[in-house]
């Protein structure tokens, strides 16, 4: 069983005492054994009325008893005058009526018009197989009361009473319910799914087949149906935490819906966390990747809707979904807003920074760090989210912070593998500094009261399947690299952040490790439908020439005879150094293009500054029926079905000399842009690369991969990995890892 809260509510709330405790209660009549998720304040918002009175107090989905909509009212016996149909009429209160069996009734039939999209949950007459009842809870009145009163009868509302919430009478009373019709399997599944807030983020809703043997039919595994979202993912999206938070997870954990999810969630419900003097408050979201724009608007919009029921244009809700520096191409942005608010500063495009500061290793920490120079931020937003963080340095994080207003609700996502020079999460000490008695100026140890947690760390990844995801870490690493890697992660704690299992003495240099990744932290679809040499695989060739025909001889293969389309194909060329990087893109480009285009295939490089743009001024990354061919800081934070990593000799070459981390990094990234399959090739086939590609696979395209790796000196390292993960720890993430 599954309890999910979205709420907030406290004690002191205007019935917040009666919902705690038959919160509580219900909690209590469910075990383990009970297949169902119990959501306090189901988050669909009514238009009207009073915070308490928009959203069902408790929604129970239950295979046995199907969906149950449960009002809770804290009246006493003398609140209520009399009831006439569905209507209360009240006495010594404010409020003179309510209509609470109506109220959930109307909410029940709002979330099962959501359940009619889902085939699996249609009859054959096109009505909705999944039953719904409505109750009224009363914690403060007995049955007795009730019955003396004389609210009993066939037109009487559905009630359960105070005296009826012990443990074993609760679980009667919601069995006694009537016409509860229980669900079989897939039909649970499919219901589960779409309150899980699944539906925004699914693909298709066709039919997939039995028995797949094309990639297009494996691939449809994947993207048709509804996708759920898992216990932890919901109540981060769907908790608004009262001040800063912050996401902490593996590439492909979702974080990019969950941002979308919680703004959504913000923008829907305003009263529930909006200050007090703000009558429609103001939020920002932001991100790096300009490719995102589209797609984080289009995720924002679909939950919006899902919660309120209308589209984010058609309602009096507003966003500033804009990019972390803005300018006349990309459009607004929050450094652009930021810099033309602060007097004495002007704003600086990527041009004028580079001219400024030209010895800046970052250069939007440089302009981030001007404005703040100046002081006087003005509060521009009562929210801001922040998507891609690791792509942020504490400069750009400290202004957002500096443009809030008192809550200081600042919430970031942080991809801990977005690259392996990511894969430390800055603790908010070292981020955001401390005051004058040492204490950090954002604490996020522990969790707010009555309701989220300050940090949450996601170890699942949805979109690499478990072998992908190991190979791309042990070859970013060098984990089986001919003379030790460039950079590990030396905790065990660190590596269990990722979602692994390590058997390791890190104290002891040359000891032998054993690295594994449990399956519930890598639950892609594929994982046991496609032997795991299928999903990915290596091959070297001569000269470049035999690459790129070899690699347009399998996209052909892919679209012609896989039946996969065009764009969910992407092919990323690694440079072998910087000097030589474009030429070897282009050579790339356009031999395979001109394979490609003789039978019928084109091509679409989105490194070309004539490359597709949206309306906003953003790269389109992928287009209809073209070959995707990027360079790899186009493909961080896209995906594709199917990936052919080009180049990977390029990895161990020197004449970039003393930056192979940084060519490991980028083949990290490009080995985790796919969704399913992943081809690795290269030329010279003497390059200790393909040695240490096929050593990998030797262990890892197994049923239950494990890898076998010395312990390195971390002296010998390159780049340690985890290095905050103590000071971390000593804010509190223990607490609930």
């Amino acid at each position: 069983m599954e309890f999910i809260s979205a709420s907030s509510v406290s004690q002191s709330d205007p019935g917040g005492e009666a919902e705690i405790t038959v919160w509580n209660k219900l909690k209590r009549c469910f075990t383990s054994n009970d297949r169902g998720v119990l959501y306090h304040q189901y988050p669909i918002i009514q238009k009207g009325g009073s915070r308490f009175d928009r959203k069902p107090d408790f929604v129970l989905l239950h295979e046995d008893m199907g969906l149950v909509v449960i009002e809770c009212k804290g009246y006493t016996i003398e609140h209520i005058d009399r009831i006439e149909g569905d209507t209360w009429v009240l006495q010594n209160m404010t409020q003179r009526t309510a209509t609470p069996l109506e109220q959930a009734r109307n909410q029940g039939f709002f979330l099962t018009s959501y359940f009619q999209r889902e085939p699996e949950l249609r009859d054959n007459q096109g009505q909705c197989t999944v039953s719904m009842i409505p109750v009224v809870v009363l914690p403060h009145i007995k049955r007795e009361e009730w019955e003396n009163r004389g609210f009993v009868g066939p037109s009487a509302p559905r009630v359960i009473t105070g005296d009826e919430l012990g443990k074993v009478t609760l679980r009667d009373r919601l069995e006694s319910l009537p016409n509860l019709d229980p669900l079989n399997k897939s039909e649970y599944d499919a219901a589960r799914g779409v309150l899980s807030c699944g539906q925004p983020i699914s693909g298709s809703h066709g039919e997939v087949s039995d028995d797949p043997k094309t990639k297009a039919e494996y691939y449809d595994l994947v993207t048709t149906g509804i996708r759920g979202l898992d216990e932890k993912q919901q109540k981060i999206g769907l908790q608004i935490p009262p001040g800063p938070q912050q996401i902490r997870g593996i590439a492909g954990s979702g974080k990019t819906v969950l941002v979308a999810m919680k703004a959504a969630r913000m923008l829907s419900d305003p009263n529930g966390w909006k200050p007090s003097s703000a009558e429609n408050p103001r939020i920002a979201l932001t991100f790096s990747t300009k490719s995102l724009y589209g797609h984080i608007t289009t995720l924002v919009d679909r939950y919006y809707e899902q919660f309120s029921g209308q589209s984010l244009k058609e309602s009096d809700a507003s966003i500033d979904i804009i990019h972390g520096w803005g300018g006349s191409q990309t459009g607004d942005g929050v450094y652009y807003r930021i810099a033309n608010e602060v007097e004495n500063v002007s704003f600086r495009n990527f041009g004028q920074a580079k001219a400024i500061f030209s010895d800046a290793d970052d250069l939007q920490e440089a302009v981030a760090a001007e404005v703040l120079e100046e002081g006087d931020i003005p509060d521009l937003w009562d929210a801001i989210l922040i998507d891609e963080a690791q792509d942020f340095g504490p400069d750009f994080l400290n202004m957002c912070r500096e443009a809030l207003t008192d809550d200081n609700r600042l919430i970031w996502a942080y991809d801990e593998a977005q690259d392996l020079g990511s894969l430390e999460a800055p603790s908010p000490k070292n981020l955001f500094g401390t005051d004058a008695d040492g204490d950090p100026l954002l604490d996020l140890s522990g969790t707010y009261k009555n309701g989220p947690q300050k940090t949450y760390i996601m170890r699942k990844a949805y979109r690499a399947h478990r072998s992908l995801l190991m190979t791309a870490h042990a070859l970013g690493m060098g984990l089986k690299r001919d003379g030790g890697p460039v950079q590990m992660i030396t905790r065990q704690d660190g590596w269990e952040n990722l979602g692994y299992e390590i058997d390791a003495d890190f104290r002891k240099t040359g000891s032998e490790a054993l690295l594994s990744r449990p399956q519930e932290n890598s639950p892609h679809p594929l994982q046991d439908e496609i032997e795991p040499d299928r999903l990915l695989c290596h091959h070297s060739f001569v000269s470049k020439a035999d690459e790129i025909e070899w690699v347009a001889k399998q996209i052909r293969e892919d679209i012609f005879e896989e039946g996969l389309k065009p764009e969910e194909v992407l092919v990323i060329p690694l440079s072998r150094s910087r000097r030589s990087g474009q030429k070897n893109r282009n050579y790339v480009n356009d031999y395979l293009g001109n394979l490609l285009e003789t039978h019928g295939i084109e091509t679409n490089a989105v490194w070309q500054e004539n490359g597709n743009t949206s309306e906003d001024g953003s790269k389109v990354f992928s287009s209809p029926g073209q070959v995707t061919v990027s360079a790899i800081n186009r493909a961080k934070g896209n995906e594709a079905a199917s990936v052919y990593v080009l180049g990977v000799d390029s990895t161990t070459e020197e004449d970039w000399r003393g930056k192979e981390l940084n060519r490991r990094n980028e083949l990290f990234v490009a080995l985790t842009r796919a969704r399913a399959w992943c081809t690795i090739t290269g030329s010279n086939p003497d390059a200790p690369i393909h040695d240490e590609v096929e050593s990998v696979l030797a262990e890892i395209n197994q049923s239950n991969p494990e890898l076998i790796f010395e312990v390195p000196n971390s002296k010998d390292l390159t780049h340690e990995l985890e290095e905050d993960t103590e000071d971390l720890i000593d804010t509190g993430l223990d607490d609930f890892l």
